[in-house]
């Protein structure tokens, strides 16, 4: 079975987009479109994707529309379940009705606010009632009224897929070149199919620059008075062949360096010490786990 879906974005920018950015937001549509492809099998029950196909149709300039093709090779199972929604039956057909791409646009829309809302949770580290946040709550529920589902049982399918390290760091890269011809003229509204996303939703993502830097993969914090707990020593390596856990804020051990001003006499003997350090954390999906104590100071 082909399913051939015509997918139209629409930036309602004023002044002409520059190439890369038309190159940047294409490249980002394309990878947005293969993984809500590959997701309609999670939301059309029986349906197996085994091919996607997009291509290019027109590009226009004035506002910037990107027209495309997308062609789905699938297949179903004998035995389904005919108690569907509507919008999922109409899949079953080989004549396909006008309006079957409006759950391929709701998953298109999900993916890249999935990635706009994993980028969020970086810059702020954490916090989670913003504006990009409960879009996504909202399109959790429409995805679930249309296949039928419910919120729950939606929201943890999406998780689930989004969950990995991986994808969704490539949906936060996707998400960053789709807005860019937006952002860069004025938080430009953009129809995305038959939904509009508006200049308030763009507003609320982060720009390039911002994700860029608060995306680094690594990051140190100044602490005060930490009590480490010595757990290994290693006598050649005065400086660096050590390890500890700090108390109350990690429970694992980790390499620990003495740095200058610091002795091994300071620390050789003691089960624990008390000492101002340098931690270092790597970003582990949205979080930072600490990796390396750096000890500036010993007050014991």
């Amino acid at each position: 079975m082909e399913l051939r879906l015509p997918f139209r974005v629409e930036y309602k920018t004023e002044n002409p987009v520059p190439i890369p950015e038309i190159v940047g937001s294409l490249l980002s549509l394309q990878m947005l479109l293969e993984e809500a492809a590959s997701n309609l099998e999670t939301f059309v029950p029986g349906l197996t994707i085994e091919k996607i196909d997009i291509r290019v149709q027109e590009i226009s300039h004035g506002s910037l529309k990107e027209i495309l093709f997308v062609s789905l090779f699938g297949v179903f199972q004998d035995e389904l379940d005919h108690d569907l929604p509507d919008l999922v039956q109409e899949f079953m057909g080989v004549e396909m009705p006008e309006n079957t791409h409006t759950l391929l646009t709701i998953l298109v829309i999900v993916a890249i606010v999935y990635g706009a809302d994993y980028i969020k949770s970086i810059v702020t580290d954490g916090v989670k009632e913003t504006l990009t946040a409960s879009w996504k709550k909202n399109l959790i529920q429409d995805l679930a009224d249309k296949t039928g589902r419910s919120y729950d049982e939606t929201k943890k399918a999406l998780d689930d897929r989004y969950g990995k390290p991986g994808r969704i760091k490539r949906l936060a890269d996707a998400s960053v070149k789709f807005f860019q011809p937006s952002k860069r003229q004025g938080n430009a509204p953009i129809d995305v199919g038959s939904k509009r996303i508006d200049p308030r939703f763009v507003e609320d993502t982060e720009a390039d620059f911002v994700y860029e830097e608060a995306a680094s993969a690594e990051k140190s914090q100044d602490l005060y008075g930490v009590r480490l707990r010595i757990h290994q020593k290693d006598l050649d390596r005065e400086t660096s062949g050590w390890a500890a856990m700090p108390l109350g804020i990690h429970n694992k051990r980790l390499p620990m360096k003495l740095l200058d001003g610091v002795t091994a006499d300071q620390v050789w003997g003691n089960d624990e010490i008390t000492a101002d350090i340098v931690l270092l954390s790597k970003r582990k999906g949205v979080d930072f786990v600490p990796s390396e104590i750096h000890v500036l100071r010993v007050s014991d």
